[in-house]
């Protein structure tokens, strides 16, 4: 929230010097404008944060006629914006602050207004599990949507109509426009809103019929409403149309023929994309400089969550794809346990978890086949592990101390004990055996293991496989910290301060 900090600030001491008994006209003039530059300062920003910043901005004004006004504005500011998602900013604010009467709403007919928007639209937000539907075709033949064993292994499009209402006409003109051009690998679910099966197939035959081979046409329908769709995908009012991902999440929702047009080709689009070039390199420089060091997982982590964020929640799956392979093509070169543990948490949930969109030849070249491998190299030795009980030689240092000969590593009996795996010729490696010394020296509770690992593989290659095998040794010094017990405690850090 730093980011923003500046503007908040001014808000609030403008907010205190100007409230007193009532917010007059004048107040609130001046008090809206700078809500306008906020929202501004926040208009590329993802839901989370644009939630975060709201919570913020609210509780820290102690005025209640301020409080509601700035909650209010939030709230209306949120539920009218065109941009695809912020409603749900909207719906956290009435959750969070409005629902139970912490703050009132400027009447008893906007609380309404908001609790049934928020009762209708809760379930199919961005990112929920679609809500499972029950549905029947024309011929009677019941369907079951979105369950957990009801997966098409396909992204999927529902659109509610009705057959009276003149835009869901003119939509269905344009959706059969991009469909019969495009003709994109997907089901097309249309779902008639009404009870009149005449007039439905009369529609169906004259409006929503395609022309296509690789999408999937399904019509269905629920004159009995059965389903509850109308609560669960907020259907008040039609046309409605929603894009699901394979998995059954939420991708899109009240999408228009040319938004659905714009997310599918970003999805199904074959883009090459290079990685890890200069630009971006000095990008991530600057993100993480300042840090004393390695900068901490999380710093790494928020960087990946804020590109996830500000990039899928428009959709934008290439947008999301450059910078997360920049991201991990940056990070593989560098050292350091911040990087290392965040690099994991990159591979692991933005990449290898994400087939629905690595997903070309392309990504599974340069990116996944990538990923992978570094998943391999950063799955070995995990903190929380016991380390592999493997007997090799080195030179153990205790206090003042040192003798050399072969040690177990999982009975080093050192409260706290650091093993550093290292090369002959490397400078890297030489500070830090020099700096274990000290470490070592210093504190009577600690033990030192230094192993040259290029003695090992000239003297004992099966040793030296095994241990390639339990650890990330491609790049050396490699250090690693146990408790007495032997348990992994930190790996990739440094003893030179």
């Amino acid at each position: 929230m730093k980011r923003f900090a500046g503007l908040i600030v001014s808000l609030l001491l403008f907010c205190v010097s100007g409230a007193a008994q009532q917010l007059d006209s004048a107040v609130q003039a001046a008090l809206g404008s700078k809500l306008a530059e906020f929202f501004m300062a926040l208009e590329y920003e993802g839901p989370e944060v644009q939630k975060e910043e709201a919570d913020f901005l609210i509780e820290s004004s102690s005025d209640p006629l301020v409080r509601q006004f700035i909650a209010c504005t939030v709230y209306d500011h949120y539920i009218g914006s065109p941009v695809m998602g912020s409603e749900a900013v909207a719906l956290h604010v009435f959750d969070r602050w409005f629902s139970d009467g912490k703050i009132r709403m400027r009447s008893d007919m906007d609380f309404l207004n908001a609790r049934i928007f928020a009762d209708f639209n809760r379930q199919s937000m961005i990112g929920e599990i679609a809500p499972e539907l029950v549905m029947k075709s024309m011929d009677g033949t019941e369907t079951v949507l979105f369950a957990d064993d009801a997966k098409s292994g396909r992204y999927r499009v529902l659109f509610f109509y009705d057959v009276d209402c003149a835009k869901c006409k003119l939509e269905s003109i344009m959706l059969s426009n991009v469909l019969e051009t495009e003709d994109f690998p997907i089901d097309f679910i249309a779902v008639y809103a009404g009870d009149d099966k005449a007039k439905w197939e009369e529609y169906v035959a004259g409006r929503l019929s395609f022309d296509v081979s690789r999408t999937k046409v399904v019509h269905l329908w629920d004159p009995e409403i059965d389903s509850d769709f109308q609560r669960k995908y907020g259907v008040l009012k039609t046309p409605m149309m929603f894009l699901m991902s394979p998995e059954g999440k939420i991708l899109g929702r009240g999408l228009d023929a040319q938004a659905l047009s714009a997310m599918l080709h970003g999805i199904f689009d074959e883009v090459e994309l290079e990685y890890g070039g200069e630009e971006s390199h000095a990008l991530f420089e600057g993100l993480f400089d300042g840090q004393e060091g390695s900068p901490d997982r999380k710093a790494v982590t928020d960087v990946a969550d804020y590109i996830e964020t500000a990039t899928l929640s428009g959709a934008d799956t290439v947008m999301f794809r450059q910078l997360t392979g920049d991201l991990l093509y940056y990070l593989a070169g560098q050292r350091g346990e911040g990087y290392k543990e965040g690099m994991k948490y990159l591979v692991d949930e933005k990449i290898l978890s994400r087939g629905d969109i690595w997903r070309s030849k392309d990504d599974s070249l340069k990116v996944v086949g990538f990923a992978q491998m570094m998943d391999e190299l950063l799955s070995k030795a995990s903190p929380g592990e016991k380390i592999c009980d493997v007997k090799v030689p080195g030179k153990l240092l205790k206090s003042k101390k040192s003798r050399d000969g072969w040690f177990r590593l999982r009975k080093l009996r050192g409260q706290k004990n650091y093993i550093i795996f290292y090369t002959s010729e490397c400078e890297i490696c030489k500070a830090e055996k020099a700096a274990a010394s000290v470490v070592a020296a210093s504190d009577r509770k600690v033990r030192v293991l230094m192993v040259n690992v290029d003695e090992i593989v000239s003297d004992d290659p099966s040793l030296a496989d095994g241990l390639f095998d339990e650890f990330d040794l491609s790049a050396l010094p490699f250090v690693l910290e146990t408790d007495r017990k032997g348990i992994i405690l930190r790996r990739y850090i440094t003893l030179v301060k």
